[in-house]
């Protein structure tokens, strides 16, 4: 067997797993999103010592970051271009320490779940956004 159709099969396989993944996280944020909007605790514990104006801000940042997602996921897949999911995950990990940052300077106790969910989030976007540069090399 020819050692390159091997390390073929390999990347056509890993491409799959990454895709699969990304395609996987993508339908995760807008699941998370969506239930997150309307009030349910069931991925992230918000705090109901919160009242105001505070009290829906990581909620609303969800559904922000829903809409992102879609339009840069449309443009990518459109425009045959993927860098956009590069810059979105490199995002997604600044936002994984923003996220602390946040609850640090405002004195909001903030889930341990949001630093995992976008470290996952992100790792997902850059693997995927990677492949087409992997692929061209």
């Amino acid at each position: 067997m020819n050692n390159s159709s091997v390390n073929n099969k390999g990347f056509n396989v890993l491409k799959l797993i990454l895709a699969i993944n990304f395609n996987a996280s993508v339908i995760f944020l807008l699941i998370v999103g969506v239930i997150s909007a309307m009030g349910s605790t069931l991925f992230f514990d918000d705090q109901n010592e919160l009242y105001g104006p505070m009290a829906g801000n990581l909620r609303l940042m969800l559904i922000y970051l829903c809409l992102t997602e879609l339009a840069v996921y449309s443009f990518c897949r459109f425009g045959d271009n993927y860098q956009g999911l590069l810059i979105l995950g490199a995002f997604l990990l600044i936002l994984m320490v923003s996220i602390e940052f946040y609850g640090t300077i405002n004195q909001v106790p903030i889930d341990d779940n949001y630093p995992r969910f976008f470290l996952y989030l992100g790792l997902s976007h850059i693997g995927y956004g990677a492949l087409p540069s992997a692929n061209k090399a």
